[in-house]
């Protein structure tokens, strides 16, 4: 998926009246523009154009704060553009991979999961990213004038590269398990079985037979259809089930290798899990992470960020007079087009200082703000 870049429009300036309220932050004095932390990166590497990374969870409508982390990876990619003066795009990954359904063995209590990709196929996940992201992403690009790609975590774990970047993390298993999971050293990977595409959630019966640097063997598990083999290869072979963490590990690898500085655009939330995959970096001999912007959370009342999960286990002690289309973009009540154009409004308001990005808002806050700068 791609998109044509027309000139953006002059009418979506916040006004004054609608700025936020917030504290001192520790980087005032040092950074006028929270796009400026990719300054120092692109300065070492001498890098004329930026790519910007993004995922995208497609197991269900988005709710409000994934959208202002999309918004704002546009956002900076023009500013990136305009104040740095590089070429720069945005590379969303759809994430295809998340859990469709889940069985359990009566017998044992081993969770055995099946992704949207194994569930709906290329066609219907397809149909997901258009659905929710196509109309958004092409209303942002008109906005911006940033161009944009969509790329599923299916197509990009077939190539080569990723899967070398998948070998050459098992080169260095022993040191590398223990940064991805400091508690236990335990990361499971999954690989669906070969007859009906189902994996172990955590991987409990999987094992590493042998590998190298040009191929892996892994024996595994399957509820209904028993033990299994399977390689992986750079050219092809099963299709990788990897934890958060380590998917993350290697996706930012590989995209090290493009001649673009990458810049990792995230949710504040993940401030804690990056500082994991940082130091996974340094298990590989002169590596160096990424450039990484954090954009603001977006939290219920309880000042828990809004979650999927929270949401359908009812959980996520929403204010009484929350609008629906905050919890569930698909119930915004105009236009994609305008509701483009609420979200291009709402953070630029929070990247006009950085001290506006550098915190989180809850959905009453937010409803404040959209209300004084008069665009619902």
């Amino acid at each position: 998926m791609s998109s044509s870049v027309p000139p953006p429009p002059e009418s979506v300036i916040p006004p004054e009246a609608a700025a936020p309220v917030s504290p001192v932050s520790v980087t005032v004095g040092a950074v006028e523009h929270s796009v400026d932390f990719v300054r120092p990166r692109l300065r070492a590497r001498a890098a004329r154009r930026a790519a910007l990374y993004a995922g995208v969870q497609i197991n269900g409508a988005p709710h409000l704060g994934t959208n202002v982390m999309q918004t704002a990876a546009f956002l900076l990619a023009r500013a990136a553009r305009d104040r740095l003066g590089v070429r720069a795009d945005l590379r969303f990954g759809a994430l295809d991979n998340a859990p469709y359904d889940t069985r359990v063995c009566p017998r044992t209590g081993t969770a055995y999961t099946r992704s949207y990709h194994h569930a709906l196929g290329q066609a219907g996940i397809a149909d997901l990213v258009k659905r929710f992201y196509g109309g958004l992403f092409d209303a942002l690009t008109a906005l911006t004038g940033v161009p944009y790609t969509v790329e599923t975590y299916t197509r990009q774990q077939e190539s080569p590269a990723f899967r070398e970047e998948f070998l050459a993390s098992l080169g260095r298993w022993e040191e590398l398990r223990w940064t991805l999971a400091p508690s236990s050293g335990r990361v499971p990977v999954g690989f669906p079985c070969p007859a009906c595409g189902w994996l172990q959630k955590s991987g409990e019966h999987t094992e590493l037979l042998d590998a190298d640097a040009r191929r892996a063997r892994f024996a595994a598990v399957c509820l209904d259809h028993g033990r299994y083999e399977i390689d992986v290869r750079p050219d092809g072979g099963a299709w990788l089930g990897l934890t958060t963490l380590h998917r993350n590990l290697v996706k930012e690898r590989l995209a090290d290798r493009d001649e673009a500085l990458p810049v990792i655009v995230k949710g504040a939330d993940w401030a804690a899990g990056c500082r994991l995959l940082d130091e996974a970096f340094l298990c590989f001999p002169g590596a160096r992470p990424p450039a990484r912007v954090f954009t603001p959370v977006v939290l219920s009342a309880s000042g828990a960020k809004l979650s999927k999960s929270l949401m359908r286990e009812g959980r996520a002690e929403l204010s009484p007079d929350t609008p629906p289309w905050m919890l569930d973009a698909t119930r915004w009540p105009g236009t994609t087009e305008r509701y483009a154009v609420t979200l291009h409004r709402l953070v630029s308001l929070m990247l006009s200082d950085p001290r506006h990005f550098e915190r989180g808002y809850t959905t009453p806050e937010v409803a404040r703000l959209l209300r004084e700068s008069d665009t619902i």
